[in-house]
């Protein structure tokens, strides 16, 4: 039997659960967003609806480096964007209050974009430079009593599960505020939902946290060295034959972080 009949059943039920999901989800917190920012509960309504896009979708999820996070501290978050399904994974395993910094489209999407306006994300239009900048300048803001924003330094998914080449944005925004650059990569998001793909697998997504990088004292002149100390911290976690398919990937995952 071919592999997109196989799993057709979990497509549709996934289908139908963000049908179904999106919606109920997504109300209450653009209800909510015309007195107040959603703050803790759009939080919980985001990992609450990854929650169930993910069982939908048959995943399972992995956290490695988490000892690395300082509580409470704020991060310019840089995860590797390898599909659709790593934005589940940083909904459900990353520890820590963040924002989007998102392409201003997405808030077209009906329900979706509405809760992403909802919940802080900041938007932006990359086809305008002087609107971007503004738009970072936005997200500056957002970096206060244990806020982080997250920004993919790629900008768009990977064809081929490399690292794309980085924009500035998040490494900008990382030295006009001292804030540290927290890298993330993901290895099986890839393989399992490919870019521009509607069919995908159930598998095992693994996250890993690097090493903070400071950016304290930093200036605009360190930002192409700075994006450099990143892509190989983040390059140095990507592991491109990871089999998100293996059925006894959690149990090797699991000693090797003891």
């Amino acid at each position: 039997m071919p592999l997109y009949l196989r799993y057709l059943p979990r497509l549709i039920l996934t289908v139908l659960t963000l049908i179904v999901v999106t919606p109920i989800l997504a109300f209450p917190v653009m209800v909510l967003h015309f007195w107040r920012p959603a703050e803790k509960f759009g939080v919980w309504i985001a990992r609450t609806w990854a929650l169930a896009v993910s069982k939908a979708m048959g995943l399972t999820f992995s956290l490695h480096g988490a000892e690395r996070v300082v509580p409470g501290a704020s991060y310019i978050i840089t995860p590797s964007h390898q599909g659709n399904a790593d934005t589940l994974a940083m909904l459900r395993m990353l520890p820590m209050r963040y924002r989007w910094v998102i392409k201003k489209e997405l808030l077209k999407v009906p329900f979706f974009g509405g809760a992403l306006g909802g919940i802080g994300s900041v938007a932006i239009d990359r086809s305008n430079r002087e609107q971007s900048v503004k738009s970072i300048q936005e997200a500056s803001e957002q970096l206060k009593n244990g806020w982080s924003v997250l920004i993919y330094p790629e900008g768009t998914r990977t064809p081929d599960g490399h690292l794309l080449p980085f924009k500035k944005g998040a490494f900008m925004l990382a030295v006009q505020t001292g804030v540290p650059i927290l890298p993330v990569t993901q290895n099986g998001a890839f393989k399992v939902l490919p870019k521009k793909r509607i069919w995908f697998r159930p598998g095992h997504i693994a996250v890993t946290i690097g090493e903070p990088i400071s950016t304290e004292g930093l200036t605009e002149a360190d930002v192409p060295e700075l994006m450099e100390k990143t892509r190989q911290e983040m390059s140095r976690h990507l592991d491109l034959d990871f089999d998100p398919f293996d059925p006894g990937i959690n149990a090797r995952l699991k000693e090797q972080t003891q």
